[in-house]
């Protein structure tokens, strides 16, 4: 089964809550950052209408965000920078070398990644 914009940006905001969730339970901030990466990751798939990922890769993802919706203006760059970031860090491969999130990292992403499920939601609302 494929999922909808609506499905994937239900998906966002659960992992946004589970992110809460997490911080909360003081987890872990990795954990954290990689729920909030993955919110922001389906409002990508929302937006581009990627029912199923197959072949293409994150970095694949976000590059067409950036063509299509970066380049001309349509979103902020906060948004970009928050992917950059989370990717970065959520796909290091050496993991004794991997930098954990400081707090800091945590409290400038969380409202980044709430903002863009609810940009996303409304420039789908307004463009559908």
């Amino acid at each position: 089964m494929t999922e909808t914009a609506k499905d994937r940006l239900r998906r966002a905001n659960e992992y946004i809550q589970e992110a809460e969730l997490i911080r909360r339970e003081k987890i872990g901030n990795l954990h954290v950052l990689a729920n909030l990466y993955h919110a922001m990751m389906n409002c990508l798939f929302a937006l581009l209408d990627v029912r199923d990922i197959g072949k293409l890769t994150h970095a694949d993802v976000i590059e067409e965000f950036e063509k299509q919706y970066m380049q001309s203006g349509v979103f902020s760059t906060e948004f970009s920078d928050a992917l950059h970031f989370t990717y970065n860090i959520t796909h290091e491969c050496d993991c004794d070398h991997m930098k954990h999130p400081e707090d800091e990292d945590i409290d400038r992403l969380f409202p980044v990644a709430g903002r863009f499920a609810r940009a996303v939601e409304e420039y789908l609302k307004k463009n559908q």
